[in-house]
């Protein structure tokens, strides 16, 4: 009961917030990653309490630009190691992050990957250049096969980008690298005679004979799934942080918003944008944090 007291108390302090909202649109602005499942979510959530929202989800750096010029309210925003932040005038928290993971079939024998391994079946320009599954360590059938490598276009997301300048010391991929539209697209490929290895944003569903191989950093490094937790934490490497963004002292107007945002109930629309949620602890957690904010 202790724990659940706290939170508790701050639901019922940010309660009166849902009038604020209803006085005026509340302008969103943000990553375009989020204008599919996510935002419909959103509009239904707004229409279905009476609230109005207006939504401008054409990317993070003009989200942030939004944001600090006042055309916007709240923000949903991913940053790259290179990407402006926002400044001490405002509040930001992690709801959930974008990965890239590594997929092959289930009969492979592999069961985990390192950067160095990643780079040489993908790169153009690495170190060393693995054509053939027995050269990382693959077993049995598979090992005298050629390595079909596959990703998804940059239109489809974030995730070939992400392991490109997350793996690969130059982000050149081999011209052998097959560009696919969709994640559908991919488990068909995969699934066929000829397999293969693939950078995808989230791990496919589990009836459909592949898995998900664990990644470490260096070869001597452990190796982790890319589970909610292991994102959060940061043990998982392949990974960018969504965040939600606001002017300090402004929790209390966007409070329906952000507990609904957080709820176990919106965690599988997170899942349908590609964004893997937070742990449900460090939800509760966020939800008690953002009223002081």
């Amino acid at each position: 009961m202790r724990l659940l007291a706290p939170l508790l108390a701050a639901c019922l302090s940010l309660a009166p917030s849902v009038a604020s909202l209803r006085a005026e649109a509340l302008r969103v602005a943000g990553s375009d990653l989020l204008a599919g499942p996510f935002q419909k979510d959103l509009e239904t959530f707004a229409e279905r309490n009476d609230l109005s929202i207006a939504f401008e989800l054409k990317g993070s750096r003009l989200g942030l630009e939004a944001l600090q010029q006042g055309k916007a309210d709240f923000a949903l925003l991913v940053f790259g190691a290179q990407d402006p932040r926002p400044g001490p005038e405002y509040s930001s928290a992690v709801i959930g992050y974008l990965a890239s993971v590594v997929v092959v079939p289930a009969s492979v024998s592999l069961t985990q990957i390192n950067y160095a391994q990643l780079a040489g079946v993908f790169g153009a320009s690495e170190v060393s250049s693995y054509r053939r599954w027995s050269e990382i360590g693959v077993l049995g059938e598979w090992a005298p096969r050629s390595i079909s490598a596959m990703a998804l276009r940059r239109s489809t997301g974030l995730s070939l980008d992400l392991f490109r300048h997350s793996v690969l010391q130059k982000p050149e991929l081999k011209p052998t690298v097959a560009m696919l539209e969709s994640p559908e697209e991919a488990y068909a490929r995969l699934r066929g005679e000829e397999g293969g290895i693939a950078i995808l944003p989230s791990a496919p569903p589990e009836n459909l004979g592949l898995k998900v191989l664990l990644v470490a950093k260096g070869s001597g490094d452990v190796a982790y799934p890319p589970t909610a937790e292991n994102l959060h934490t940061g043990d998982y490497p392949m990974r960018l942080a969504v965040h939600v963004v606001f002017r300090k002292g402004e929790a209390g107007r966007f409070a329906p918003l952000l507990r609904h945002m957080l709820a176990d109930e919106t965690a599988p629309v997170f899942a349908a944008s590609g964004v893997t949620p937070l742990p449900v602890q460090a939800r509760n957690q966020l939800v008690f944090d953002l009223e002081t904010k």
